[in-house]
């Protein structure tokens, strides 16, 4: 509603502003061309002025009104991008375009980037630091400092999400900036950071001197008995010199001040979060980078955004070519610009870099406010996962079955059987999703999750290779051999506890390119391998041969399983994970139920064990 009142003021002020202006044209006219004598003259011309006037206070009203017209329709975006993530509508979301490493552990498997994704429920971010900071949290793994870390972000998301006015507000003015701008600083950071243009003290002279010749001979050339034509000369030679000296610094121009909008914007939302009142110390510690300077950073962008301003003008060509020649105003402005670089520059990249922090911690409070029933996990000094009622995040409330996973200590390992989409890999997904949440120190889909320093590292989408002639086979083989190698050896201690980060491993389908019986014997190899190097995850397979992995390395392995429901010819799943192992299969009952002819698989095995005729 509020929107749509400020359009219809914004369309009825501009028919004011042309109507004013038809006016003040057909005016203009009378007094050209009618006769009028002195006294109705004089009221034509005040009558035009007044015009003018209203036509000028038409623009500035139609300009507040545009700019909260668009301010609010910032804020109904974000609202709807909330509604979308919270409905799961994917294609009402950004997809966010994140360049990983094809040997990253685990973004691939666990759906971290791309259209319905981790980032697609979390990113409610509006620049492209605020996205690419986002990123880093989802792919860093353990934090360096261990638990503090992840629990400093905690605390940040927590205050966050009660300071809702705020977060809309940093969005809206976020949202403000142009699509093509909105994401990429890169141009305006290589200019504040460069220092290879330097100005001498001779050029700087010549742009005060050169000014100061032509006002003074403008001023008082007729005086030292110059005459108008040669007055003319030396203004129009002084021009000239004017003009191909600001020449030199337009290439600096152009490359900083095409950037004007993105300034006025980090501005607006550098000021909205030096001006909050924060309670979490990382939120604190944000706010006071903007102050690195000596100045408040919106006061430095802010004299940056004047200086830009003044250089525009220079996009008059009346203005350029002859007053701004003869001003050396290129010049001048060009000086501002290296002024505040000398003194600014070198901050930027901090202030935009705390700024993209600030709206990557939004993004988790984002989260935590959508979703009330997420839970924030309990971060332990040592390697462990467990989870009571745990759910797969980008699964919808009213479709999403919570199970519990107890990896209770380094060395335990679930074996997870189960029937075609009985939900053994969305078990696994959900385990890898959840650790990733909680290692950024966001909140968890789960009733509780107690989580220690894990690496996630999984096995579950393997992608073979014509060009590079890798099979299905060997590119699991070396996804296996590089979660083994991280095993050996996950990663230093952490900073505070002193005790090394454990790994959390998810196998999909293990090894399930060759023959079972080789399958068989290699998955539990690879299981065994990992436990004795302290290693704990899942493992989902149909090869119930891996399962007397439970016997042999008692107390370390612990089997569980999915099953089907059938009634009559109805199959269904409830997706709860039971102790113990499947004790049905439904490989053939699917392939019935998409069209496919297959025999009975008893009433073979009966007519194979019958006496053949004759015995």
């Amino acid at each position: 509603m509020a929107l749509a009142a400020l359009e219809k003021r914004a369309r009825a002020l501009a028919t004011c502003r042309l109507g004013v202006a038809l006016a003040a044209v057909a005016l203009s006219g009378s007094i050209v061309w009618a006769r009028f004598d002195p006294s109705e003259r004089t009221v034509a011309w005040a009558a035009l002025a007044g015009l003018i006037v209203v036509f000028i206070v038409l623009v500035l009203v139609h300009a507040r009104v545009h700019d909260a017209a668009s301010f609010v329709a910032s804020v109904v975006r974000f609202h709807e991008r909330g509604l979308a993530r919270l409905s799961r509508s994917w294609d009402s979301l950004p997809s966010a375009i994140i360049p990983v490493d094809d040997d990253h552990p685990y973004s691939r498997d666990i759906d971290v980037f791309g259209r319905a994704s981790l980032m697609s429920i979390i990113d409610a971010t509006e620049t492209r630091f605020g996205q690419e900071h986002l990123a880093r949290l989802l792919l860093q793994g353990v934090p360096v400092v261990w638990p503090e870390g992840a629990l400093a972000r905690q605390e940040a998301a927590r205050d966050l999400a009660s300071r809702f006015g705020f977060r809309e507000r940093l969005a809206a003015l976020g949202g403000l900036l142009p699509d093509e701008d909105r994401r990429d600083a890169r141009a305006v950071l290589a200019w504040a950071e460069q220092s290879d243009y330097e100005v001498s003290t001779a050029t700087r002279w010549i742009a005060w001197l050169l000014p100061a010749f032509a006002a003074c001979v403008v001023a008082f050339g007729s005086t030292f008995g110059l005459s108008a034509g040669a007055v003319t000369v030396l203004v129009a030679v002084e021009i000239a010199l004017g003009n191909v000296f600001g020449a030199r610094m337009t290439p600096m121009l152009d490359s900083v001040s095409a950037r004007r909008s993105w300034v006025t914007q980090w501005r607006t939302l550098i000021a909205a979060i030096e001006s909050e009142s924060f309670d979490a110390p990382l939120l604190v510690e944000l706010r006071r980078r903007f102050s690195s300077s000596g100045r408040s950073a919106s006061s430095e962008i802010a004299s940056l955004e004047r200086i830009l301003g003044f250089a525009d003008a220079r996009y008059n060509e009346g203005f350029r070519y002859v007053f701004g020649a003869a001003l050396l105003w290129n010049a001048h402005c060009a000086f501002a610009l290296l002024r505040w670089r000398a003194r600014a520059g070198r901050h930027l990249r901090g202030w935009l870099d705390a700024l993209g922090e600030v709206e990557a911690l939004a993004s988790l409070a984002a989260l935590a406010f959508e979703h009330p029933d997420f839970v924030w996990p309990v971060l332990t000094p040592e390697p462990v996962f467990e989870a009571q009622a745990l759910g797969h995040p980008l699964i919808e409330d009213e479709r999403r079955v919570g199970n519990d996973v107890s990896l209770p200590r380094p060395g335990c390992v679930l074996v997870v059987t189960g029937s075609n989409m009985s939900g053994k890999s969305t078990l696994l997904r959900a385990i890898g999703a959840n650790a990733v949440l909680a290692l950024a120190g966001a909140p968890v889909c789960a009733r509780s999750l107690r989580i220690g320093p894990l690496q996630v590292a999984t096995s579950m989408r393997i992608e073979d290779s014509l060009e590079g002639g890798i099979s299905h086979f060997y590119a699991e083989l070396r996804m296996l051999k590089r979660i083994i190698d991280l095993s050996k050896s996950p990663g230093p201690p952490t900073e505070e506890t002193g005790s090394r980060a454990g790994v959390l491993f998810l196998l999909d389908e293990i090894l399930h390119g060759t023959n079972s019986r080789e399958r068989i014997a290699g998955a539990r190899a690879v299981v065994r391998e990992l436990v004795a190097h302290g290693a704990l995850g899942a493992v989902s397979t149909h090869d119930l041969g891996i399962t007397v992995l439970e016997r042999e390395l008692e107390g370390r392995v612990q089997n569980t399983h999915f099953e089907e429901q059938v009634v009559g010819e109805t199959m269904t799943f409830d997706y709860l994970l039971r102790p113990g192992i499947v004790q049905s299969s439904n490989a053939l009952r699917l392939m019935r139920a998409v069209g496919i002819d297959v025999p009975d698989l008893a009433r073979d095995e009966l007519l194979m064990s019958a006496p053949l005729s004759g015995d």
